[in-house]
């Protein structure tokens, strides 16, 4: 019997060209759909009627972005299928949803920034995050694509953790590169390279001036969750620990021989 499915899925960018399926490169999308054919949970892309919720550009990574299709296969044996089937990609989440949800429509959606805060003034960022918050018109803070570019953000802020900024910022939807230009610009008053009030003029996009603050780079990005109003069935199956852990491994051993290095350096 074919029942519409949403899987919640975790990935490290670095390791794609991006989540939006592009012609000769490995992308997100391109893996999941290419395990979701090898076990038999979709026989095509548009007969499944596939579905991803969040653009991320290459080099952002995901702790819980969404899938959704139209399958056949077993409830109980689907993340375990699809984890023996994928690589670098974790899916943890489960949920039969209406053959009307549509991922791309979510309530909430939440994005986190990391990064060194050396150097930085912590206060005049925490002071311009608090700019973002609300309704205005994000013309200069995305890459325009013909939507319109007034969005309302629930909440920004920005804490330094020991020697680590963590920017956190929450809206029903982003449009593309807004999260990577607003860090930017936090990033740039933290440095003293802009100010306050340069923010606020484009944000409110009068055109006086031509403000463009750049592009925070994609690794300090992840998308840690999109909230439906809806709970997820979280599994942990074997596949998919086998290859976190073994990815903890790797990223420790690098730690360890990248602290050494420095260590080394100092002497």
């Amino acid at each position: 019997m074919v029942w519409h499915a949403a899987i919640k899925l975790a990935y490290d960018g670095r390791s794609f060209m991006g989540s939006q399926r592009q012609p000769g490169e490995r992308t997100v999308e391109s893996e999941i759909i290419g395990a979701l054919l090898k076990i038999g949970a979709i026989g095509s892309v548009p007969a499944s009627r596939f579905r991803f919720a969040s653009r991320t550009d290459r080099g952002v990574s995901a702790l819980g972005n969404v899938a959704a299709f139209d399958t056949g296969f077993s409830r109980q044996a689907l993340l375990r299928a699809v984890n023996s089937a994928v690589e670098d990609v974790y899916v943890y989440g489960l949920a039969e949803v209406p053959r009307t949800f549509t991922p791309r429509r979510a309530q909430d959606r939440w994005y986190r920034y990391m990064m060194s805060s050396e150097g930085l003034d912590m206060e005049k960022v925490a002071e311009c995050s608090r700019l973002f918050v609300g309704r205005h018109d994000f013309r200069r803070f995305c890459k325009p694509e013909g939507r319109s570019t007034i969005k309302t953000l629930g909440s920004v802020s920005a804490i330094a953790l020991g020697d680590t900024l963590v920017i956190d910022l929450r809206a029903r939807e982003f449009l593309r590169n807004m999260v990577r230009r607003i860090v930017a610009s936090m990033i740039k008053v933290g440095e003293g390279k802009a100010t306050l009030e340069d923010v606020r003029e484009a944000l409110e996009g009068d055109g006086r001036r031509d403000i463009s603050f750049g592009l925070a780079a994609p690794e300090g990005l992840t998308l840690m969750d999109i909230d439906y109003g809806f709970c997820f069935d979280v599994q942990c199956p074997q596949t998919m620990r086998r290859r976190a852990e073994e990815s903890r491994r790797e990223a420790l051993a690098r730690l360890l021989f990248a602290d050494a290095l420095l260590d080394r350096c100092h002497q």
